[in-house]
């Protein structure tokens, strides 16, 4: 019985490994821009992750939404947490991809991990900073956003409505959100998507 117990749990650890910051809304918007994943049961004893159409036949995440949720993955990014998966996106709207700005006015858009409803946030984009050692790994994105677990793969917004990075983390002791920006990984995902 507690050996099944620890398994009931287990994900339920790994689901609440991110933490959630700021302020964040249910927000039906959410579904027309972002798909959710999931495995197991979801809410109960499972995983959400989020994505977004990047072409008909891919989609973009997190490197960690990919390789938690068995979807198929056409490649990971090298230095950043982002990865291309392949998603039928027929008929849907594709977005327009941009260059982040430092004090952009932002939109997040999700699945939240604890309720599996469409959810968003909005703020500013306050700074750029390194991921782990400047120079050689990702520059991520710094906002005020809030964030909550579920919504890693799903995409950041510009105020001019188009897509502007991908959702990665959390900073609980900053209460800030973490973006890869698109011009870290625009020339990576126009090689792979060409390939």
């Amino acid at each position: 019985m507690k050996i099944q117990c620890l398994f009931t749990l287990l994900p339920l650890f790994f689901l609440t490994a991110c933490t959630g910051v700021g302020h964040y809304k249910v927000d039906k918007t959410a579904e027309s821009k972002a798909d959710i994943h999931f495995i197991g049961i979801p809410v109960l004893a499972g995983a959400i992750g989020s994505s977004f159409p990047l072409t008909r036949k891919y989609s973009l995440t997190a490197g960690h939404v990919a390789k938690m949720m068995m979807v198929r993955v056409k490649a990971y990014n090298p230095v950043c947490d982002v990865a291309i998966i392949y998603h039928d996106n027929t008929g849907r709207k594709l977005p327009k991809m941009e260059t982040a700005d430092k004090g952009d006015t932002l939109s997040l858009y999700g699945y939240n991990a604890y309720t599996a409803m469409p959810t968003s946030s909005t703020g500013v984009l306050k700074e750029f900073g390194w991921w782990d050692k400047p120079g050689t790994s990702c520059l991520v994105g710094l906002s005020d956003a809030g964030g909550v677990p579920g919504m890693s793969g799903g995409p950041v917004y510009g105020h001019d409505g188009a897509v502007v990075g991908v959702f990665t983390a959390t900073h609980p002791k900053r209460n800030q959100t973490m973006f890869v920006p698109y011009q870290e990984i625009a020339g990576w995902v126009n090689n792979e998507i060409k390939s």
